[in-house]
């Protein structure tokens, strides 16, 4: 990476907070000292240009998380991942594997999970009590005529109302429990209970096939407009929410913020979005080149730790109950299956770049170190994506996130654990955006 430049998290006016140091034509020696000045603080922002810092305005900060910790950052204090799970990650590797993922993160999460709620084969929810103490859970809510239009809400039994809202939208076969695995059947509950935890309303999006390229973002518009004429009957502030999507969920989200035509009256309805691990700007970087003998990221997913199909179209050995189930009809696998090659003017009609760079929606654009083809640095589409969004202006540059040690499924297994590399700038992220 490219760095000139190193801002502390809470000091928002870098300029002024690194007076004392003027640039140096030594770059080592600068960021020597740069470091010595924050050597305190958790969470840095570097950023990623040029080495004249002092001539120019910043276009490109990257949110890094470092080993060290200081009690005034309380959130972020512990945020690094775990010892042992840290050697469990890197013995899979640069994967994407659900299932021997979960078995690392799986022993931090309560005992309870869906299949406690619903259980495996029964025709109905069997199990009233609540699964986790002060949360309630409202499953499979309908929000459109396709019978996967669904949402699970998560709310606090108690408490004040007009909270913040925090939408997830799941990568994969776009499943709001997991299900390629058992013990993956935790997730993602796991968000909405850190949600609630934070005094947040949670909502987790079951997304599924469309006919079309732009179908997945429709859906994501008629949930949100949904959410803004119902939220509030569960506590939540339809003014103020935030939508948050994992790899292949990136692909709906993207056309969503990208395309003005579809968000509703009230406009985009969300005040930031994050992208995490995905592309939500196909061709940011030019046609993908073919790549004789690729690797396939899911090819060994599973092998760690003995799973016969730990990720894909066939995992489905934690199949639940119920109308979110992989095996229910509607389809299992999310996403748009309209993706035949188009003509060049099809394509630039149907670009998201010209919405992201106008949008006003805060965007946070986040890889894990561990994610399939990183080799420690953003990847160039997401560098490319901020580059071009900063040309709009100062505004529009979004916030990069890059987290160390963590992986393309343990970036969002890991919320509600002690491992808050991802929850704890994203909660401080959260409550700084107006």
């Amino acid at each position: 990476m490219r760095y000139d430049a190193v801002e502390a998290a809470s000091f928002p006016d870098h300029p002024k907070a690194l007076a004392p140091f003027k640039p140096s034509n030594n770059k080592r020696l600068y960021l020597a000292k740069l470091r010595d000045l924050l050597y305190n603080i958790r969470c840095v922002h570097e950023e990623a240009r040029s080495m004249k810092f002092a001539q120019k305005k910043i276009s490109r900060w990257v949110l890094i998380c470092l080993p060290v910790l200081i009690p005034a950052m309380a959130a972020t204090a512990d945020a690094q991942v775990p010892p042992g799970i840290a050697a469990g990650l890197h013995k899979i590797g640069q994967i994407v594997d659900p299932a021997c993922t979960a078995k690392l993160y799986r022993p931090l999460m309560p005992k309870n999970d869906y299949n406690d709620y619903w259980p495996l084969g029964a025709s109905a929810p069997a199990n009233p009590a609540p699964l986790y103490p002060g949360v309630t859970i409202a499953r499979d809510v309908s929000f459109g005529p396709h019978p996967k239009d669904l949402v699970d809400i998560f709310s606090p039994d108690k408490g004040t109302e007009n909270r913040t809202v925090l939408i997830y939208v799941p990568g994969g076969g776009g499943n709001k429990i997991e299900q390629q695995d058992r013990e993956a059947n935790a997730f993602y509950d796991n968000i909405g209970r850190w949600a609630v935890k934070n005094d947040m309303i949670a909502v987790t999006m079951q997304r599924h096939p469309g006919e079309n390229w732009d179908d997945g973002g429709k859906d994501v518009a008629m949930m949100i407009q949904w959410l803004q004429a119902n939220i509030a009957k569960y506590k939540g502030n339809p003014d103020r929410m935030f939508i948050w999507a994992h790899s292949a969920g990136n692909g709906p989200l993207g056309v969503y913020i990208g395309h003005p035509e579809l968000h509703g009256p009230k406009g985009p309805g969300v005040k930031g979005a994050i992208f995490m691990s995905g592309n939500p700007v196909p061709g940011i970087t030019g046609p993908p080149a073919p790549v004789a003998g690729a690797p396939n990221p899911l090819a060994d997913a599973g092998k760690v730790c003995g799973v016969a199909d730990g990720a894909g179209p066939n995992a489905t050995a934690g199949a639940i109950s119920g109308p979110s189930s992989v095996k229910t009809a509607g389809g299992a696998r999310g996403g748009a299956r309209g993706a035949q090659p188009v003509d060049a003017a099809t394509q630039a009609a149907r670009s998201n770049l010209p919405g992201f760079k106008s949008t006003k929606v805060a965007i946070v654009l986040a890889r894990a170190e561990l994610d399939p083809g990183v080799n420690g640095d953003m990847l160039p589409a997401d560098i490319a994506l901020h580059d071009e969004m900063c040309k709009a202006g100062k505004e529009h540059c979004p916030t990069m996130l890059f987290l160390k040690g963590e992986s393309h499924m343990s970036e969002v297994f890991s919320i509600d654990t002690d491992d808050k590399t991802v929850s704890g700038p994203i909660l401080a992220w959260i409550k700084k955006v107006k």
